[in-house]
């Protein structure tokens, strides 16, 4: 046996599978900046932002990117990158600001992260089987267990998300685990956590249907632990499954939230037309 002993089963970390990695950029527009410039200008520029938006919603490449239009919060868009690599996700960066359009946008905030699927039952049944402090054996069974549930198609489909047609509307925010003296979650047991998170997942499976969420995972990648992207058909959902789970033991006692952003997609056609009449000004 090799390496450094694993904790005791009631100090595991969950074991998760990860996918595609994620960047939320809040944009403000230079308003002021497109309706000074010469019109040829602007419409190059607003022309070039529509050309990116529809190149990246197709499948030319693993992963996608939506521009959603946002009320609120000092800024005028989001774009949500997926891709299936890192190197990928900085290309898409590149091509933005590269771009006519980059001249005229003001990047206010990027948070990284990659789509991830925590698995605590998972965890917690294996851990009864088999001792983590054996590393060998634990290291077999995990990496066996975790390629048998990235074979299942749903799993597929939730760490390569993509977004509802009939469901236009998100909302982004990120979160951490409380760390308090009096409200540590990294203190609790496995068995503690993985019972939170049940019940958790219980709130959260009664808006099945009218909220598709994404969890992508940033520890070690930015500022806070997880990203949070909600779609769904009516923005007032939004607010119906995040009051309902404040409620819930694994919120009200644990976690901590970032920033709300709710914003609407828009389609490359829809860019230029909204911003149309910057250009001829």
């Amino acid at each position: 046996m090799t390496g450094r002993p694993l904790p005791h089963a009631s100090e595991l970390p969950p074991a998760s599978l990860e996918g595609w990695y994620v960047l939320h950029q809040s944009i403000e527009l230079d308003w002021t900046g497109l309706k000074g410039a010469d019109p040829a200008e602007a419409r190059e520029a607003l022309s070039s932002f529509a050309a990116l938006a529809e190149r990246w919603s197709g499948a030319s490449e693993p992963g996608w990117s939506g521009v959603y239009r946002v009320a609120g919060g000092g800024i005028d868009f989001l774009i949500i990158h997926f891709r299936d690599t890192f190197d990928r996700l900085v290309e898409a960066v590149r091509e933005m600001k590269l771009s006519a359009w980059g001249d005229h946008v003001l990047v206010r905030e990027e948070y990284l992260s990659v789509v991830e699927l925590g698995l605590y039952a998972l965890t917690r049944e294996l851990s009864g089987r088999i001792d983590p402090a054996d590393r060998e054996a634990w290291d077999a069974a995990l990496a066996d267990a975790l390629a048998e549930e990235r074979r299942k198609e749903y799993v597929g489909r939730r760490l390569e998300p993509r977004q509802p047609e009939h469901m236009p509307y998100v909302c982004y925010y990120p979160m951490d685990k409380r760390r308090n003296p009096e409200r540590n979650w990294y203190r609790l047991s496995l068995e503690e956590r993985a019972g939170l998170m049940a019940a958790h997942g219980k709130v959260g499976r009664r808006f099945a249907g009218r909220i598709l969420q994404v969890i992508s995972g940033s520890m070690g990648l930015d500022d806070w632990e997880w990203a949070v992207t909600l779609w769904a058909a009516d923005p007032l959902e939004f607010k119906a499954i995040i009051s309902e789970m404040r409620y819930d033991e694994a919120s009200a006692d644990y976690a901590e939230f970032g920033s709300f952003v709710v914003g609407k997609r828009m389609a490359a056609a829809e860019l230029g037309g909204l911003l149309s009449s910057v250009a001829t000004q």
